[in-house]
């Protein structure tokens, strides 16, 4: 009684945090300073709810000199011990801001890039989820393969531009490849101004046409006071709280709180093959939208979905199997084997045995 009470208390206070992907559509459009300011604005929020904070760019991540802390350990703690990979063990490498923030920063040289892989990244992403409320990464700018599997876990991907061409178009480009993947679901992709100025060239309107998406926020041109936190080694709700910048950076915390609280369980959503059998040309794939804890969702019970090709579809626990004869890619007019008489068929199978 007394194991399954401890169980019981376990489940109810395990947390399955948010992770935030903050990603930047060029060079130089701020994305650390949105994923440190955002984090430390989080954990200052209602109930101070625990907020992590990784920086993935793996060569030269500065988030330690924006927060002014000497981290003991880095990313190469993680690849180096990955056996040795628990909850006790990632608080042991964490170093803690004064605004309680938690930083796993990346390291100070260029290491072997093999020693990160999206295995690990995935490990290390899912067993954070039971140890904070919030993850945030800084993720710059999404172009290999560690990149794409955070991309894959996140619940919100913060897409970071500013007005000006060539961002507008970079993160046009970067829209349009996240719908070719099939992940982040685009519901999940946020797009942030940075440095927006009300009589800036480009409209907020014009992007969203251009874009052919809403901005969910954007956050004001204050490059003086953001340089000079920066050179401080301290977040902007330490060095000039009462700015209109700091102002901003709260209320964008409470308003990604509430979306995420609104979204629910974190989903991870891809279409991959799975299988593919060269003698029956069956294709076998995952559905979109998969949940990463395995529960069921309810689009998983499903028995058949609409298709537009007048293929066959059937759900088996939310795998969709198709069957596909190979004939019809020589003929487009094809619809399948032609009726044929018991007799026929008898005298095919008589044949077939002669041989």
């Amino acid at each position: 009684m007394a194991d399954e009470k401890n169980n019981a208390e376990s489940r109810k206070t395990s947390k399955h945090g948010t992770v935030i992907n903050v990603i930047s559509s060029k060079g130089g459009v701020g994305t650390t300073t949105i994923a440190v300011n955002l984090a430390v604005s989080l954990a200052a929020e209602k109930n101070s709810p625990s907020v992590a904070l990784i920086d993935m760019n793996l060569l030269f991540g500065d988030i330690p000199l924006f927060l002014e802390i000497d981290p003991e350990y880095n990313w190469s703690e993680i690849t180096k011990n990955i056996s040795r990979l628990d909850d006790n063990f990632l608080r042991s490498i964490l170093s803690v801001d004064a605004s309680g923030v938690s930083v796993l920063p990346s390291p100070s040289y260029v290491s072997d890039p093999d020693e990160k892989t999206p295995e690990i990244m995935a490990h290390l992403l899912m067993l954070m989820q039971r140890v904070f409320d919030y993850i945030i990464i800084d993720g710059g700018q999404p172009l290999d393969d560690i990149s794409l599997k955070i991309l894959e876990l996140s619940d919100i991907a913060l897409l970071v531009s500013i007005l000006t061409p060539p961002c507008i178009l970079n993160t046009k480009k970067l829209l349009k490849t996240f719908r070719g993947l099939g992940f982040p679901l685009d519901e999940n992709i946020k797009i942030v101004v940075n440095r927006y100025l009300k009589k800036s060239n480009i409209s907020l309107t014009d992007a969203e046409a251009s874009l052919e998406k809403e901005i969910f926020w954007n956050i004001p041109n204050d490059y003086q006071t953001t340089v000079n936190a920066i050179n401080e080694g301290k977040p902007l709700a330490q060095f000039a709280p009462n700015e209109a910048i700091t102002k901003n950076f709260k209320k964008f915390a409470a308003k990604l709180r509430a979306e995420s609280e609104k979204a629910g369980p974190a989903i991870s959503s891809y279409r991959r093959t799975m299988k593919k059998t060269p003698d029956s040309g069956r294709y076998i794939y995952q559905k979109e939208k998969m949940s990463i804890n395995r529960r069921r969702r309810e689009s998983d019970t499903a028995q058949h979905e609409p298709s537009s090709n007048g293929r066959r579809r059937k759900m088996r626990d939310g795998i969709i199997i198709v069957d596909h004869d190979r004939r019809q890619n020589d003929n487009p007019d094809y619809n399948g084997p032609e009726k044929r008489s018991g007799i026929d068929r008898r005298e095919g199978k008589e044949r077939r045995q002669k041989e």
